[in-house]
């Protein structure tokens, strides 16, 4: 299969009165918290959601429940890709198993009965377009390689405090590199330093995701860790807005508790 054939096809978006009673794929998407926290409603609208290879699939928008649904898709393994044209959040793929629409015998038994459709939460983690919350605590920057290159796909782990117990917030290095950790309130701490763990591709797929992004994106990267062989753990060196180094040790992001900060970092191997 090639990188072409991966591309998404025609699609068409519909707003639906109602949750579609028949959808064959449920889809609802969600903003990111943290690791280990349930992400955060409202669902995300206007989003594109495309079942890659299948040409004019009708996705119907539940304004209500915040769900789009495929009434028809063709049964078997299917690649669905999400992306945000206003760039809030960044792009993600999933894999899912459509079952057939009707019993593989009309006059069969409870056995051969249509299996259950589908229904799919996603976890969307935000995007270097997006406007940062005010008196939000983030770090922006963009994932470079020794060369200066935007390093595409990389995954952060900054360590923070929510809801009083220590946790990660993760995402993912757009296609050329930029990136936004976006941390929640810690409850009165008032951070300065924090521990940042960096993973980059391997250079198959760093290859693979340079000649086209979206076709090679993994699927299933929303809260797992990275995928083993698919990527390989560097060290991050930070430098600040003038390429001046940080003053802590690799590995070691410096913050601004509810202020935006600018860090640029290397991905050393």
């Amino acid at each position: 299969m090639t990188a072409a054939s991966l591309r998404p096809t025609g699609w068409t978006l519909v707003t639906a009165r109602s949750p579609e009673p028949h959808a064959c794929l449920s889809l609802r998407a969600l903003r990111y918290v943290a690791e280990g926290h349930a992400p955060m409603l409202p669902p995300v609208a206007g989003l594109r959601v495309v079942p890659v290879g299948v040409a004019g699939a009708a996705a119907l928008f539940d304004p209500v429940g915040g769900q789009t649904h495929f009434a028809e898709l063709p049964p078997g393994p299917r690649r669905i890709l999400v992306t945000d044209p206003e760039r809030r959040f960044l792009p993600a793929a999933v894999e899912v198993d459509i079952p057939p629409r009707h019993p593989l015998r009309p006059t069969a038994g409870p056995a051969s009965a249509r299996t259950e459709s589908p229904r799919i939460t996603l976890r969307l983690r935000p995007g270097p377009g997006r406007a940062v919350p005010p008196e939000a605590t983030a770090v922006i920057g963009t994932v470079r390689d020794a060369a200066g290159r935007g390093v595409a796909l990389a995954r952060l782990a900054c360590t923070t405090f929510l809801d009083g117990r220590q946790t990660e917030v993760v995402t993912w290095s757009a296609a050329d590199g930029a990136f936004v950790l976006l941390l929640p309130d810690e409850g009165g701490r008032a951070p300065a330093e924090r521990r940042l763990m960096l993973h980059r591709p391997v250079p198959t797929l760093s290859q693979a995701l340079a000649t086209d992004f979206l076709a090679a994106l993994p699927a299933g990267l929303d809260g797992v860790p990275p995928p083993a062989g698919s990527f390989r753990l560097a060290m991050p060196r930070l430098l600040d807005a003038d390429g001046t180094p940080a003053g802590t040790p690799p590995g070691v992001v410096a913050l601004r508790p509810r202020r935006s900060i600018r860090w640029d970092i290397v991905a050393a191997d």
